[in-house]
């Protein structure tokens, strides 16, 4: 298995196919190794639960890549143990074992299919405001999201090259009827490989380029901070943030700055690239400035007030020195 040390991944700001298909391969061995660790702990009082947890986690470790809801189902598994439930954490386990090894290449899928359905019921008990779409508007912002991959991986092929190696799952769905504040993409570190899209916000490839570079940088940082978190900031101090209206944590400061210069690299290279019209070419670089302008804002926050792990300092500091050679 390939070595995720912190120099590997921390080596440089712009997109890494390399370390994004690592990081993918430490977030299966930290959740083996955690199942593993869960086996020994009920060996003595379950044998049967515990061979099924261990015999997961060997799969895991023989190769098996599994879908976001596995990484899901294993939060909750660790609830469920952690409180004694041993009915619920046998149930778990049998929907992972249940549940198919991911696919090779990328599924699409929405929130009104059944395949879709379980897992946007899970994010909802998150507290996400997510509705059902239409077949048919799914079926055409697929054709959509297909065109803007294209584009991406002509233009920004060493981007194209990291969300695939992240992203496996991208689930479409509508925000909730009279919601005044919609969201327009989502990822959450409970579901490693998944990203959520609202189709309504983006109409074209460029916009298609910029949403997701946006998310994915969000699974990067998940995928980057296994051994400790980007800030020390205790979650209820917040602060004002660049990309939402209402106050954040630190955390959530720190990643909506970094997410801006991914955004600012992603539209100023794409810009260079001579693959976009005259037209799209002026749009990216009036979204790098926006882009830039918000990286900056997030950036006078956490220079004032962030209290920075070793992790978070470095993948700052790349960030930085990339933003000020231009």
């Amino acid at each position: 298995m390939p070595d995720i040390s912190h120099d590997f991944v921390d080596e440089c700001f712009e997109p890494s196919t390399a370390r994004a298909a690592s990081a993918d391969r430490r977030m299966h061995t930290e959740l083996a190794a955690s199942l593993h660790h869960l086996a020994e702990a009920v060996q003595t009082t379950d044998g049967k639960l515990s061979d099924s947890l261990g015999d997961f986690a060997s799969n895991i470790n023989a190769g098996r890549f599994v879908r976001p809801s596995v990484f899901r189902h294993y939060f909750q598994l660790v609830t469920s143990l952690s409180s004694g439930d041993i009915d619920a954490t046998k149930a778990l386990i049998s929907k992972m074992n249940a549940t198919p090894p991911r696919n090779a290449h990328r599924t699409i899928t929405h929130f009104g299919h059944p395949d879709a359905d379980q897992i946007s019921l899970e994010l909802i008990s998150d507290g996400m405001r997510l509705a059902p779409i239409s077949d048919t508007l799914a079926q055409d912002f697929g054709t959509l999201l297909e065109a803007g991959f294209d584009l991406m991986q002509n233009a920004l092929p060493e981007l194209y090259g990291e969300i695939t190696a992240i992203v496996h799952e991208i689930l479409l769905g509508g925000a909730p009827h009279g919601d005044s504040v919609e969201f327009d993409g989502a990822s959450h570190y409970q579901f490693w490989g998944l990203l959520i899209l609202n189709p309504k916000h983006h109409n074209t490839p460029l916009e298609i380029v910029e949403v997701l570079a946006h998310e994915a940088s969000h699974s990067l940082l998940f995928g980057l901070t296994v051994d400790e978190p980007l800030v020390l900031n205790p979650n209820e101090d917040l602060f004002a943030s660049p990309l939402r209206q209402d106050l954040r944590p630190m955390d959530g400061i720190y990643h909506a700055t970094y997410v801006s210069a991914r955004m600012c690299w992603a539209m100023e290279t794409l810009a260079a690239s001579g693959h976009l019209s005259v037209t799209d070419h002026e749009t990216a670089l009036k979204a790098a400035q926006a882009d830039r302008d918000n990286y900056k804002k997030g950036l006078s926050v956490i220079d004032a007030h962030g209290e920075l792990s070793a992790t978070g300092q470095r993948i700052l500091d790349k960030t930085r020195a990339w933003m000020n050679r231009r």
